[in-house]
């Protein structure tokens, strides 16, 4: 992407969030939502729908001021929305996380190690690196290298599941299988254990509730997703309409 494209979608991206956010708080006796997403929460097959609340599933959020936050890290993580939303002061009525397939998706060693320098200081904070270092659970061979999940089911079950009870009024987005014959517009095959993610969404679901998108057959994942992962408009609108029979 040249010079000029990337400050034409960099002004468009933030001209749309700015009048989206004028938008949603128009009428102050509306109950606020938190959105927090990791790539998933918009589609993604043009730059200037990457993170634009236009091309997400917000409108089925009409009757709610929205504050949301569209993959806002490289690695964006359920630590990441634990971080912010213990930094946060507002009360929310409604929090909905569409985040995990970051913690659970089977990741190369070197990507697991990159991410890991990312989360240290906060993991270290937390007290949990004896989760993440000194790991021997390695699943199937990608790339040339050894795979791990970053999040562990030990840390799921110990601490974070914990932790996400104490969350008021949490909506928790789930995880649909990856079909390892198919890879949609996606440009190389995903691990042949990609679907071990499947374990650590399970165990979210069964203790927290929320949106069940493991249960999605091979049409559906054809259908919702562009290359098993990213939904398209489709697969937004079906999430949206999940979420509000929740609300």
């Amino acid at each position: 992407m040249n010079i000029l494209k990337k400050i034409y979608v960099m002004v468009s991206l933030k001209l749309c969030n700015c009048i989206y956010r004028i938008y949603s708080y128009l009428g102050d006796n509306k109950p606020l939502l938190l959105l927090y997403t990791d790539s998933r929460g918009t589609e993604i097959d043009s730059p200037l729908k990457q993170r634009n609340p236009f091309y997400s599933y917000l409108k089925y959020f009409r009757d709610y001021k929205v504050d949301y936050k569209f993959c806002p890290y490289k690695f964006t993580s359920i630590l990441d929305f634990l971080e912010f939303y213990d930094n946060s002061n507002k009360q929310y009525n409604a929090i909905v996380l569409h985040c995990g397939i970051v913690d659970f998706a089977p990741r190369p060693l070197s990507s697991y190690n990159q991410m890991l320098s990312l989360k240290f200081d906060y993991l270290k904070g937390r007290g949990w690196l004896e989760y993440f270092e000194n790991r021997t659970d390695f699943l199937d061979e990608y790339l040339g290298e050894k795979t791990l999940q970053f999040m562990s089911v030990a840390f799921v079950e110990n601490e974070l599941i914990p932790l996400l009870k104490e969350v008021d009024n949490l909506i928790y987005v789930g995880i649909n299988p990856v079909l390892n014959y198919w890879d949609g517009n996606y440009w190389r095959k995903r691990p042949s254990c990609i679907n071990q993610q499947l374990v650590q969404d399970n165990l979210m679901l069964q203790e927290l509730g929320g949106v069940i998108l493991s249960s999605w057959d091979d049409l559906n994942v054809k259908k919702f997703t562009v290359d098993n992962v990213h939904y398209n408009k489709l697969g937004l609108e079906q999430i949206g309409k999940d979420i509000l029979s929740r609300l």
